[in-house]
């Protein structure tokens, strides 16, 4: 789907860009060299899910500069000075002094390499009974050794440029350590999962790395993968150990991911938000810019714009160019859908200054002692700085905003999931949008899964940063727990994509059945509107001019006691709305032909209900339904594209319940071809959710 931009959507810009900068890295349009101040989100993506590899920038000033970061630290060394993990303990043991300060370096890994990686964990097609993975997606790892990479090249860590490239060369030669998920507590670093990296670099033969990809993937210590690859192992300087691990990269990494899906499902809220109005088919003059302008704030603003821009063209709403006012029903939306720009826009806010957070920190120095190698005020070439720049509470602030949008989004999308089903709600639709003549309970499980995701979802959203616990002697008496809010966030973006995909296959459903519906009451009107023998009204012995009065009259009944009869199946609507028109033709019949037999008034009530019934034969499951493409012109620019992209790219037809289960025709002698269940592998739902993960088709 291409979505234009216009100057007041800021967070579809931002979005889009991501998306485009992604697509231009997959499509080698342009390449990663990292230099210290330019890595982005979408590099972080490229390098982590598509096999884009980075390399370091050649420039003669950068090499020059991470040397002058290791001299000077030579020379503090030399004047004997005390340096944090240089010379000294760690942490809460830094009132240790020691001279040996290579094994130093090895001491620190030693200890910090103290997470949990099960034998099933190091042999993936061991784990037969799928028990849960104790190590990191090697895609956030991947993120990791990049972003690392980079902060280190800022040259404040006193570390060699063939260090970093030995992190680099870890990409290019596909080897991915293998890190335990959980035992970072996001406070000096992310030091256990980062110590995990520095020791596959070294060659430490009890870290263990993934080797490629697939089927072909194999795990073996790190040692024999850096052999294999014809890698040499990578020895540390004096502060070479802490500068690699004693930072924000697995966090930030994590958390670029997180984000970069949570921006995207942002922008999809708004356009589902279209869709649910289309198939109730709602009264939209909450869109309307005059409304937003009279409270500024500019999320508001954006995503009332946005939306608008999504139903233009649509058939099914009223409230875009012109205002609802007569007709029965609710004259205003309810507030799932109505108040969508107050709800979404104070949070794409907070997406875009999570964005801001997250790739300011991509360029940051989050190490601790920090060399200064400028030029001093008293003539020494630099100085050593111990600080804490490795809190990263920036991050955490970053994820905790955007899992309370997700969670917010969510219960939005919940919210109009239900009401699309229930018949109580859904302006006519039939209940559990079964779209087939006899009674089925078609989207009642997807209903009762959105409630399942939503309790799921909202239980992650509690902020992460109010269970910071005191660690390591209480010198880590503070800590930002960053990285678990970045899982969290995973967790929770991914419940949100679950919900999305529902909600497209709902909607999907629920736009065919109002364009079914539509077509239906237009045919069956102008068969109203004939007065000749084949016409609905045939048989009463009115002349034309009484005809178009009593068409008049039944036309807004007919309409209305269609939509109101939607708790069964339309034959049963047939019925009732036969029922809602004889009593007016009786009345109508009583004053303008007053002699007419109760013989006559049967036979007129049995053409009028083979008509309607004939009219609904035609149109309605099993006959011949609408088809995708009559649907999709009557939809908005936004949601004609991601309902096309459904029913065309992914072929996944209308749901008719029962008729499309493969065990129930089996078991009628059926045949099974193309019967699928809803949530079957490799069909419906799943097709979706996947959809949506590899080409982002409406998003693009």
């Amino acid at each position: 789907m291409t979505v234009k931009r216009h100057s007041q959507s800021a967070h579809m810009s931002a979005t889009l860009q991501l998306l485009g900068r992604v697509s231009d890295l997959r499509n080698k349009n342009r390449s990663i060299i990292l230099n210290g101040n330019d890595l982005d989100i979408a590099s972080i993506v490229a390098v982590a899910r598509h096999g884009v590899v980075p390399t370091i920038s050649t420039d003669e000033l950068l090499a020059k500069k991470l040397e002058i970061s290791v001299n000077t630290l030579a020379d503090v060394i030399s004047q004997k000075s005390v340096i944090y993990g240089v010379n000294t303990g760690f942490g809460g043991s830094a009132d240790t002094r020691t001279n040996e300060l290579i094994d130093l370096q090895t001491h620190l890994l030693q200890f910090i390499q103290s997470g949990i990686i099960t034998a099933a964990d190091k042999d993936p097609a061991s784990n037969s009974e799928r028990e849960p993975s104790h190590v990191m997606p090697l895609a956030w790892v991947r993120a990791a050794i990049v972003a690392r990479a980079n902060q280190n090249l800022r040259g404040h860590s006193a570390i060699r440029k063939c260090v970093l490239k030995s992190l680099v060369d870890l990409l290019h030669s596909g080897i991915t350590p293998l890190i335990p998920l959980r035992g970072t507590i996001s406070a000096s670093g992310d030091l256990m999962p980062m110590a995990y990296i520095a020791g596959a670099i070294m060659g430490n033969p009890d870290v263990f790395v993934q080797v490629g990809k697939g089927p072909q993937a194999i795990v073996m210590p790190s040692s024999e993968a850096l052999q294999m690859s014809g890698l040499s192992p990578s020895g540390l300087g004096p502060k070479e150990g802490l500068g690699l691990i004693n930072g924000t990269a697995p966090s930030v990494a994590a958390a670029s991911l997180a984000l970069y899906d949570t921006q995207q499902l942002a922008l999809l809220s708004q356009i589902l938000t279209a869709f649910t109005s289309e198939c109730l088919a709602g009264n939209v003059e909450w869109t309307h810019p005059f409304i937003h302008a009279t409270r500024p704030h500019t999320g508001q603003i954006e995503v009332a714009h946005n939306i608008r821009h999504f139903l233009k063209g649509s058939k099914f709403v009223v409230g875009l160019e012109s205002q609802k006012t007569s007709g029965d029903g609710l004259c205003q939306d309810r507030y799932s859908t109505r108040t969508a720009p107050q709800w979404i826009g104070p949070y794409i806010e907070d997406l875009l200054l999570a964005q801001h957070q997250l790739e300011v920190e991509l360029n940051s120095t989050s190490d601790n002692p920090l060399v200064d190698a400028s030029k001093q005020p008293d003539g020494s070439s630099g100085k050593v700085y111990s600080g804490g720049n490795f809190q990263a509470v920036a991050v955490t602030s970053a994820m905790d905003k955007a899992r309370l949008a997700i969670q917010m989004i969510g219960r939005m999308l919940w919210s109009q999931v239900t009401e699309m089903i229930n018949p109580a709600t859904n302006n006519g639709l039939e209940a559990n949008l079964n779209a087939t003549a006899q009674e089925n309970f078609t989207m009642k499980g997807i209903d009762i899964n959105m409630s399942a995701y939503m309790s799921e979802l909202a239980a992650l959203a509690h902020p992460v940063s109010a269970h910071v616990m005191s660690a390591e002697m209480h010198n880590q008496g503070i800590n930002s727990l960053a990285l678990i809010s970045a899982r969290r966030t995973m967790e929770a973006a991914d419940l949100l994509a679950h919900m999305s995909a529902c909600h497209i296959y709902v909607s999907c459903q629920g736009a065919e059945i109002r364009a079914n519906h539509t077509r239906f009451l237009s045919t069956l009107r102008s068969k109203m509107e004939d007065f000749t023998a084949s016409g609905a009204l045939y048989g009463l012995g009115l002349n034309d001019s009484q005809l178009e009065t009593l068409c008049a009259s039944l036309i807004p009944i007919v309409e209305s006691s269609w939509y109101r009869a939607n708790s069964n199946t339309w034959k049963d609507r047939v019925l009732s709305v036969v029922d809602a028109v004889m009593s007016p033709v009786n009345v109508f019949m009583a004053t303008h032909n007053p002699t007419c037999s109760v013989s006559t008034m049967i036979a007129f009530k049995q053409h009028f209900q083979s008509v309607v019934s004939g009219t609904a034969e035609g149109m309605f499951y099993p006959g011949p339904t609408i088809s995708p493409t009559e649907v999709a012109a009557q939809l908005g620019e936004g949601t004609a594209q991601i309902y096309t992209w459904v029913r065309s790219k992914l072929e996944i037809p209308m749901n008719r319940g029962l008729q499309d289960d493969p065990l129930y025709n089996a078991q009628k002698g059926l045949p099974i071809k193309g019967k699928r269940s809803i949530g079957s592998s490799g069909e419906m739902m799943d097709v979706i959710l996947e959809g949506w993960r590899q080409d982002k088709a409406y998003c693009t």
